[in-house]
């Protein structure tokens, strides 16, 4: 059994004790406790190997967290495949106040897999490109994140309009947005449109008309802010 700590960025404030709980469970000596870092840059920046690399030693393990479902959604888009692996996921206790102090970088979502149902109203909805959709894959892979750096910092209007909850935003402040709660409640279709306003169907026309509008050097503008600004290649 191999126990892990994992932190999902530098807003990641786990309990001081967090290693000794983790070495509890699996059963080792808190030494022997692996710890990873910035679990959200590594999968922003595909660093797929290494990653991979940690997960090919045992085949069970005791993964410590702050929010297990964001770390999955994580591991996923970072390409490591870890359902054929035996994991216990252990909820830590951590910092919320630390999440509230501001964004933590880098800001873009990543896909629950076992909720997406493939509806795309994320893709519809993003001005940004950062989705994509590929219709010949299942339901609940047909949603990509392709593009998260031209994600709008601070903005999770994504995830708040997706109807089963699959879209997480690891460093937002909202224990609904960011991984935190476990098994999310489904958002009605009327909760989803409610959140558009009075004409729902008009506002998404509205952003898919903007979407083929937008000049696409913005884009590079704005990745090149977020370099600048945010520190994160």
């Amino acid at each position: 059994m191999t126990g892990i700590l994992l932190r999902l960025g530098s807003r990641d404030v786990l309990a001081p004790d967090s290693r000794e709980q983790v070495a509890a469970h699996a059963r080792i000596a808190p030494d022997s406790v692996i710890e990873i870092g910035d679990l959200a840059k590594r999968a922003f920046e595909k660093d797929t190997r290494a990653l991979a690399e940690m997960f090919a030693r045992d085949r069970e393990y005791v993964i410590g967290c702050s929010r297990p479902r964001a770390a999955q959604a994580l591991l996923d888009y970072a390409g490591v495949d870890v359902r054929a692996l035996r994991i216990i996921w252990l909820p830590l206790p951590f910092d919320r106040e630390a999440l509230q102090g501001g964004y933590g970088m880098p800001w873009f979502p990543v896909i629950d897999r076992a909720r997406c149902s493939g509806c795309g109203v994320c893709a519809d909805y993003c001005l940004f490109a950062v989705y994509a959709v590929e219709r010949a894959l299942p339901p609940g892979q047909k949603i990509r994140v392709v593009k998260p750096q031209y994600c709008k910092v601070g903005c999770p209007a994504c995830a708040r309009l997706c109807p089963t909850g699959a879209l997480i935003f690891p460093f937002c402040h909202e224990p609904a947005l960011n991984g935190e709660i476990p098994d999310p409640q489904p958002r009605s279709t009327e909760d989803a449109f409610a959140a558009l306003g009075d004409d729902p169907m008009r506002v998404l026309a509205e952003r898919q008309n903007r979407q083929r509008l937008i000049d696409p050097s913005k884009f590079e503008h704005a990745e090149q802010d977020r370099i600048t600004f945010s520190g994160v290649l």
